[in-house]
């Protein structure tokens, strides 16, 4: 692979072609285009899980707006509720945080790998898998959920932050601009692709520009798009 193809926005997310089972992969800095992606891409799924790990954000009122129900534990789910916004109260003291919400997403992801079907969003991997203590239980989601059509999406602020199964077993990965070396480094672990020619790239690209690789098997496919601003 030699070229990347560049097309715009609104061409992009229309033809977008993601099937249930298809792990992702989207790693920018703050302001971006992460949460913009999200909230294009989140429509597609209709059995979604999305873990709330921040005290607030904007991004979590706005898909309980559209029809999210919020809890604090898997257990608290009914049979007939699909669209769910995981998102544990603040306790007292950051520790009593930390250890609710290590307890609320290690039962969810445990609770998922015995049903089929789930898309789970982990808008901070990073989090989740150091802060957190899950790497195990992440690893283990992104590498064995396929074989009962589930998905994970995992977002972080630098690849070097995502665990090496993250960026190898996604056939979904998008990139925003970067210039750190561990970053540029870890880009390697991206199957199927030239990641020499993703780092030159990578550095170039504008604020909201991004690089969106597929790959399914032996093929592979790299595209230059925007989100909207």
């Amino acid at each position: 692979m030699s070229e990347i193809s560049r097309v715009f926005w609104d061409n992009f997310i229309t033809s977008f072609d993601w099937k249930q089972g298809e792990h992702v992969a989207a790693i920018a800095p703050t302001g971006a285009g992460k949460t913009t992606l999200f909230k294009h891409i989140l429509p597609i799924r209709k059995y979604n899980i999305f873990f709330g790990t921040k005290p607030d954000d904007k991004l979590y009122h706005q898909i309980l707006k559209s029809g999210y129900v919020r809890k604090e534990s898997f257990d608290e789910i009914k049979p007939w509720e699909n669209n769910i916004l995981l998102w544990v109260k603040q306790r007292k003291t950051i520790s009593e945080t930390i250890d609710a919400q290590r307890e609320a997403f290690r039962d969810a992801l445990n609770s998922i790998v015995i049903q089929k079907g789930w898309t789970v969003w982990i808008d901070e991997a990073k989090y989740l898998s150091q802060m957190l203590g899950l790497k195990e239980e992440l690893t283990y989601c992104v590498e064995q959920l396929r074989s009962i059509d589930s998905t994970v999406i995992c977002g972080a602020q630098r690849p070097a932050f995502l665990p090496p199964s993250v960026l190898a077993g996604s056939t979904h990965v998008f990139l925003w601009k970067t210039t750190d070396r561990r970053d540029q480094e870890k880009l390697s672990d991206i199957g199927g692709i030239d990641a020499s020619i993703v780092r030159n790239e990578a550095k170039s690209l504008g604020k909201h520009e991004f690089i969106y690789i597929k790959s399914r098997g032996t093929t592979s496919h790299m595209t230059i798009s925007q989100t909207p601003k």
